[in-house]
């Protein structure tokens, strides 16, 4: 190998060196931060990051395909020079198929010139962050591990303040706890759960977050005496942080799942729990509470099922109360295809079905079913928004709509009870 092949192998084994370990440091980072969130990406929706979206972008698909370009082009040199065209050939080439594949865009009929409508407000963690002393928080901050520190690094103001929240309830650190009235119980794996980790302990600020400023904004503020129910609410992950931050309400939840009731029964004081059946009625009294939330509940009822239960939401809301649902429609279509979970072609057969019916449902939990719920009218739902303003009126109206108002994802409707 003469002198410049030997300088120009040099020359790619140190720029094949610094992408090696920007990728390592940069894999690094996202791996903390995704085990600290325990596999989900909701927190990348919820803080307005979309990971898919960064790395489709030029810049990131250059990367990666610089990457292996220097690594093809430094084996090349390596071997032999007289294959280094050849190999600088593919490398090009690489990145042109790189650079192609971030400039696709989705299908016309996916793309959305309506953008979700995230939340903004956050009344119930800035309640709870209120009451926590400096002490407090300075302590939350002093014990933070690696993985916790890359996801308070990537925070707002608003979400540093729900993960210290969740980081204080985490380590159980007592004054904190006893000043909010979170708790730092949390369910085994074994007991059905929405979300386990250091980021979701104590219970989902930003759920309940997304319940009392969409409450507030549909003209409903949470007062004292006043009764809330909590339906589908697994081991209660957002009625435990609400009943913390407003315990003068009277707070119930249900949901069919039994180890789930069972555990939020035992470990949750201060909440009524009883385990629903999975067809109506509920037992609860004719018009027994001023409000009932359903978070990703509508978004797994067949088309009967979502009116049965529309129905009895109806009995049990009195007459001028709110009614929380949140629903997969146009906008998860489209925050699908962006995160390429589901098929074009079932994309397709799901944005038919709600033009020409307005709803898609799918029993896609089988026979084994969800956690043990196996009910053929329990799967995946779509529907649209004039499927359901046609079905609920003139017996509920419209206090609120914001589309993907959930995570960038689901569509979020407050009713009214007429």
């Amino acid at each position: 190998m003469d002198v410049e092949t030997t300088d120009e192998a040099e020359a790619l084994r140190r720029r094949v060196d610094a992408l090696e370990r920007e990728a390592h440091e940069r894999a690094a980072r996202a791996n903390a931060a995704l085990a600290a969130a325990q596999d989900r990406a909701y927190w990348l929706d919820r803080w307005n990051l979309d990971l898919n979206a960064l790395m489709r972008r030029r810049g990131a698909s250059e990367f990666r395909a610089g990457l292996r370009a220097a690594r093809a082009v430094y084996r090349a040199v390596n071997d032999s020079r007289r294959r280094l065209p050849l190999k600088l050939s593919e490398g090009r080439r690489s990145v042109g198929e790189e650079r192609a594949d971030a400039e696709q865009r989705p299908p016309s009929r996916f793309g959305r010139a309506l953008s979700p409508d995230p939340l903004t407000g956050s009344p119930v963690t800035e309640h709870l962050y209120a009451r926590l002393e400096p002490g407090d928080i300075a302590a939350v901050e002093g014990a933070l591990e690696p993985a916790e520190a890359a996801l308070w690094e990537t925070a707002d103001a608003a979400d540093r303040k729900r993960l210290t929240l969740a980081f204080a309830a985490h380590r159980g650190l007592e004054p904190a706890l006893e000043r909010t009235g979170l708790s730092a119980a949390m369910p085994t794996g074994d007991v059905h759960s929405m979300a386990h980790g250091p980021a979701a302990a104590g219970g989902s600020t930003y759920y309940a977050d997304l319940v009392a400023d969409s409450l507030t904004q549909a003209g409903l503020d949470l007062r004292a005496g006043m009764a809330g129910l909590d339906f589908g609410c697994s081991s209660g992950r957002v009625v435990r942080v609400l009943a913390a931050a407003f315990p003068e309400l009277d707070w119930h939840g249900c949901d069919p799942i039994p180890d789930a009731i069972e555990w939020a029964r035992e470990h949750l004081p201060g909440i009524s729990f009883e385990r629903s059946p999975e067809y109506p009625p509920l037992p609860y009294d004719d018009g027994q509470f001023d409000f009932a939330f359903a978070i990703s509940i509508w978004s797994h009822f067949a088309e009967g099922a979502a009116l049965d239960w529309l129905r009895e939401m109806r009995r049990v809301v009195r007459p001028g109360g709110r009614l929380l649902i949140t629903t997969h429609g146009e906008q998860t279509i489209a925050h699908t295809w962006r995160e390429g979970v589901r098929s074009l072609e079932q994309l397709n057969e799901i944005q038919d079905s709600l033009s020409e019916q307005g709803f898609w449902y799918a029993a896609e939990f089988g026979e084994a079913g969800d956690h043990g719920v196996a009910n053929p009218e329990w799967g995946t739902a779509f529907l649209s928004s004039e499927w359901l303003l046609a079905k609920l009126t003139p017996q509920w109206s419209v206090a609120l709509f914001r589309p993907g108002r959930v995570e960038g994802n689901q569509d979020l409707y407050v009713l009214e009870r007429r």
